[in-house]
């Protein structure tokens, strides 16, 4: 378990943080540290790494050149609303009944930021991720889909184990708009979500049996 010490350092940027006024995404940072708590608290889970990032400014210079210049409209309001509280968010976690650990708590935590597709795919089916991309980094070109279905133009937002399907944002720049899809098996199964953002985003954080304990199943 993390203290609660540490845990309120990880969140020093983060008091009174709300996202743009009126959108359903507005309460989301609090609702996000209520689920970090939660899942601290919870006797099966040991929380291995933890890294939010600085809130962002929506009206300030950085926001406008790497968010809005390379995109070339302006994002949706609720996506917008989700970077002005968290720039990034990287999430890992073990379920302690998982067969590897023999119960045994990992020796140590440490706050590691760690959202990249390589690190998931290195961590060797013990933990579980929430991993959302950089805002300065969502539209730029290394952070396109690999080899992503003709016709599309396909960026990632997250990486996760437990959740099913990976959000990506296509951008349409003649609607000017982004459109939601999400990919299965490295995007080699592309389909529109069914759901919008933010619904998206709360089901990720939504703490049930079924996300803690499928930590312990590989």
């Amino acid at each position: 378990m993390i203290s609660e010490k540490n845990l309120e350092s990880i969140f020093t940027e983060h008091k009174n943080v709300k996202g743009l006024p009126g959108t359903k995404m507005e309460n989301f940072g609090e609702d996000f540290k209520a689920f970090i708590y939660e899942l601290n608290a919870h006797k099966d889970v040991f929380i291995t790494h933890l890294f939010v990032g600085f809130p962002y400014n929506y009206q300030d210079k950085g926001w406008k050149n790497f968010i809005v210049k390379p995109l070339g409209f302006e994002l949706d309001l609720e996506i917008s609303s989700f970077y002005t509280q968290f720039s990034d968010i990287s999430l890992r976690w073990v379920n302690l009944n998982h067969p590897s650990l023999g119960g045994k708590k990992p020796k140590s935590f440490k706050l590691y930021n760690c959202t990249t597709k390589m690190d998931v795919d290195d961590d060797n089916g013990i933990g579980k991720n929430i991993l959302i991309k950089t805002g300065s980094q969502l539209f730029n070109k290394k952070n396109q889909v690999i080899a992503q279905p003709e016709g599309y133009n396909l960026y990632y937002f997250n990486y996760s184990h437990f959740f099913s399907g990976q959000l990506a944002f296509n951008v349409n720049k003649e609607k000017k708009e982004i459109e939601l899809y999400r990919g299965d098996d490295y995007f080699a199964d592309v389909s529109p979500l069914s759901m919008d953002f933010p619904t998206y985003m709360y089901k990720i954080i939504e703490l049930n049996e079924e996300i803690v304990s499928d930590a312990a199943k590989d």
